[in-house]
């Protein structure tokens, strides 16, 4: 796991962009819906999410993730990302950002809520002047002992306003 937080850190921070990258325009906003596989907890969510262009190399994305699970519960989380353009409809970027997991657990086994910090890469595909999907894959480290630190993989589609 370590090893993979230090590639996730290294990643990062080589990609931080210079002038020869260009992303996406500051004040772009995006409003999706995205379903993802949580391993290690097994569960899966359906979560709704949008997206603001802070400047032309940093994204703000706000979300939340309702689980599909008995006893299920809600993550709420807000990410920061670095898009990165390959071409000029696709994106890819680091994510790192922080979570609330498991809010409103209902079960005598539940431990409650805990926070988390979220690391992960993604990538968005512009279908056209309107609509893009997405895919991301992020580990989501958990402060409470008795949670599991999930991998999520999520597939989404996007509105842009």
């Amino acid at each position: 796991m370590k090893k993979f937080i230090l590639c996730l850190v290294a990643l990062f921070v080589l990609t931080i962009p210079t002038n020869e990258v260009s992303a996406q325009e500051k004040g772009n906003f995006r409003l999706g819906l995205r379903t993802g596989g949580y391993f290690r907890a097994k569960a899966y969510s359906v979560g709704l999410y949008g997206t603001y262009s802070i400047c032309d190399w940093l994204n703000i994305e706000p979300g939340v993730n309702f689980i599909c699970k008995k006893n299920s519960s809600v993550d709420i989380y807000c990410d920061l990302q670095v898009p990165l353009e390959l071409t000029t409809y696709w994106h890819i970027y680091p994510i790192v950002g922080i979570s609330g997991n498991h809010i409103g657990s209902v079960s005598a086994n539940a431990y409650g809520w805990s926070c988390g910090l979220n690391l992960g890469l993604g990538t968005t595909y512009q279908l056209g002047s309107r609509w893009d999907i997405s895919a991301q894959a992020k580990w989501m480290g958990q402060t409470a002992k008795n949670h599991k630190s999930p991998i999520i993989i999520a597939i989404g589609m996007g509105y842009n306003f």
